[in-house]
């Protein structure tokens, strides 16, 4: 039987990283959930949020500024790519998926470039010692936790409770028709690319001080959150929240008993499986997608 103090750091483990799972998605849920446009670089753009936070904090700066930074700076860049590559293509799939992963390895070579091959990292601006009931935790990390929670919820209410989510979503399955309405489809998918790019890129700089800043780090972060956008529901941002939440704390109570490689193989199979699942439910009427 394992030890309660074990059970309670898994739980509360789980709980931190999947909130940032879902913290990091979020800007996926965005752009491929509502607005139907496949951005493979989203992984990148959390890369170089988290190496601009690295980059600040050798230039001597305080780590505040990079959590200014990296959102404006991914944001802006998130931008460009939208109105110089993706916006020619008219957002068409096979072109668009093509363009974003050229993209992807270029940034990729610019990450090996700036960071080099070694993994890099930052300390925390702060790491007071949380104790709990049997066990103790990251001051920082529970900070993070707390605030991707509370980020992913403001953005959801925004979304749901604003004009910015029926905007995105009827400029993405009729933009004729949005346009005939009156509503400007290249400045409404301006802000969803904004959006999405400063949440992930301040998504990178929030993580930084507890994670490997690598030029690969990009991979995982794509994976994760395209598994946690179709598991939460395509277009549903609270259901990517819910996902992510779900998977982080699964995976860590798997971790419990097995390698954590083998944990985060196994959680992302089972989200998989479910995936299809309640696809084929959908598809012969059992329940619906």
């Amino acid at each position: 039987m394992l030890p309660l103090e074990h059970l309670g750091l898994a739980v509360v483990d789980g709980l931190v990283n999947g909130s940032v799972m879902a913290f990091i998605a979020l800007g996926l849920a965005i752009v491929f959930g509502i607005m139907n446009v496949v951005n493979l670089t989203h992984g990148e753009l959390y890369m170089l949020g988290a190496m601009i936070s690295w980059l600040m904090v050798q230039a001597a700066l305080p780590y505040a500024s990079a959590l200014v930074a990296a959102p404006l700076l991914v944001g802006g860049l998130a931008v460009a790519i939208n109105m110089f590559i993706l916006q020619r293509f008219g957002h068409e799939p096979g072109q668009t998926v093509l363009a974003t992963f050229g993209l992807l390895l270029i940034l990729q070579q610019l990450g090996l470039a700036i960071l080099g091959p070694a993994p890099r990292s930052i300390s925390p601006p702060f790491n007071p010692i949380i104790e709990f009931s049997g066990f103790s935790y990251s001051g920082f990390k529970l900070f993070a936790g707390l605030f991707s929670l509370m980020a992913c919820l403001l953005v959801w209410l925004g979304v749901e409770r604003s004009r910015i989510g029926p905007l995105l979503r009827a400029a993405q399955e009729n933009r004729l028709m949005a346009e005939s309405l009156g509503i400007d489809t290249s400045k409404v998918f301006l802000i969803g690319f904004a959006l999405a790019g400063s949440l992930v890129g301040f998504a990178g700089a929030l993580t930084s001080p507890f994670r490997q800043i690598h030029f690969l780090m990009g991979f995982d972060a794509l994976a994760v959150s395209f598994v946690v956008v179709v598991l939460g529901g395509v277009g549903r941002i609270g259901g990517t929240i819910a996902a992510g939440v779900g998977l982080g704390l699964l995976e860590s109570l798997a971790a419990l008993f097995l390698a954590p490689t083998v944990a985060r193989v196994l959680t992302l199979t089972l989200a998989l499986i479910y995936v299809v699942a309640r696809r084929l439910g959908s598809i012969r009427g059992v329940w619906r997608y």
